[in-house]
């Protein structure tokens, strides 16, 4: 059995294959490239931020209630099927 090797080449690279768990020492070769790249990319460095405080603050709230305008604006901006 071959294991598919993925390049990690840019931004686009991160955001599509990024590890939920940066943070718990993983050492596959994809989580570690995707370390290095963001160790010297600000903008990835960022969004990893944002995915954490985002994960933070859903754990925070466990059942929020979102107004149905608010919901639908959502949806639209994520282009999401309702």
């Amino acid at each position: 059995m071959t294991t598919k090797l993925i390049r990690i080449r840019n931004c686009a690279d991160v955001a599509a294959h990024i590890c939920e768990n940066l943070d718990y020492k993983l050492n596959s070769r994809k989580c570690r490239e995707i370390k290095k790249h963001i160790a010297r990319c600000a903008n990835c460095t960022a969004y990893l931020d944002s995915m954490k405080k985002t994960v933070k603050l859903y754990h925070l709230v466990p059942n929020p209630r979102v107004p149905s305008s608010a919901r639908a604006k959502l949806y639209k901006v994520l282009k999401l099927a309702k």
